[in-house]
């Protein structure tokens, strides 16, 4: 179910699954665009790219929030990557786990 949650500068939307069962039903909010794109969404299903404007304009939510997650994910990587506590641990761990790189194949060494 999609479900996202509104809040402050740091937290995170949450989208789950596209389908609408359960509370997550549509919900008619009074968002407001530019007559031009009004007239762009309503063009581009007519041409097939959707089922209807709403399910292009949610489609459209849908990947920003997608792209908005990544965005914090990476950023928390490159946070990470800057911590050389946290460096020196995920190399010990690798190198600890070095070994069954090739667990389960066969005919190897």
């Amino acid at each position: 179910m999609a479900r996202a949650t509104a809040g402050g500068p740091g937290s995170r939307p949450s989208v789950r699954s596209s389908d609408r069962r359960g509370d997550d039903r549509p919900k008619k909010v009074g968002w407001q665009v530019r007559r031009s794109v009004a007239e762009a969404v309503k063009e581009a299903v007519e041409n097939g790219a959707a089922k209807s404007q709403n399910a292009f304009v949610e489609d459209a939510l849908l990947r920003r929030l997608k792209a908005l997650r990544q965005e914090r994910i990476y950023s928390a990587y490159e946070e990470a990557a800057q911590d050389p506590v946290f460096m020196e641990d995920m190399r010990s761990i690798s190198e600890a786990f070095g070994g069954t790189v090739r667990d389960g194949l066969e005919g190897e060494a």
